[in-house]
């Protein structure tokens, strides 16, 4: 793969994403306890052991999300040592890349009544709101709960260049407050949660001695001051 030294090359790859709205309702799984003999079921049915049934929340589908808080931002998440080039012709960058941050995928939710959303769900909805899915997509294409954002490797071409380069990796955040709510009247449940994830990620090279354009992104920027010294 061949970079330019000179310029900063933002790669900044679209993730799909898919959405469907989900809610909470009483109506839910089942298990079975038996009734002990002697109780009056019991004695009405003539059997020892009768099932009794007890509700518990589960997830149902339809109801309606309200987004708020919604912060979308780039950040620096890895970088480089500089690395000299003397001008040879199909020179390979060779410094790996740092780790700078550990950004987790999370959902976290509280509902009414002890519900909550199922995480998936959440992400769905979530793809549609900020027009990366469409509803009825099976997949979010978010990063799911509790893995890191990924930080792009180092390595390229830079046949020709003089001078030292430093390689990065960034990725769009994107955090923000939800609140759903499912069902009709008395039986309406509400639940509010927070989401963390990212939308996107992508790397470049920079020549620390070429001065940054004024279209340069604030991760660029934020490696040349970590790695070039200047």
């Amino acid at each position: 793969m061949k970079r330019t030294p000179a310029a900063v090359v933002a790669v900044a790859v679209a993730v799909m994403a898919t959405g469907v709205s989900a809610c909470t309702s009483s109506d839910g799984a089942t298990r079975e306890k038996p009734r002990p003999e002697g109780s009056a079921t019991a004695s009405r049915t003539g059997k020892r052991n009768v099932p009794v049934t007890e509700s518990r929340p589960r997830p149902c589908k339809g109801g309606t999300y309200t987004w708020f808080n919604t912060q979308r931002r780039w950040v620096l998440n890895g970088v480089t040592e500089p690395q000299h080039f003397t001008g040879a012709q199909g020179a390979e960058f060779t410094v790996p890349m740092r780790r700078l941050r550990t950004d987790m995928a999370s959902v976290r939710t509280e509902g009414t009544g002890g519900t909550s959303q199922d995480d998936d769900d959440v992400l769905l909805a979530l793809g549609v709101h900020l027009g990366l899915a469409e509803k009825g997509d099976e997949a979010s294409g978010l990063g799911e709960p509790g893995q890191y954002a990924p930080v792009d490797k180092a390595g390229g071409e830079y046949s020709g260049a003089v001078g030292h380069l430093v390689e990065f990796s960034s990725v769009q955040l994107i955090e923000t407050d939800f609140r759903h709510s499912c069902g009709r009247g008395k039986q309406v449940h509400r639940t509010v949660g927070h989401v963390v994830n990212w939308t996107s990620s992508g790397g470049g090279g920079i020549a620390c001695e070429t001065p940054l354009s004024e279209q340069a992104s604030a991760a660029a920027r934020e490696a040349v001051r970590l790695s070039c010294h200047r």
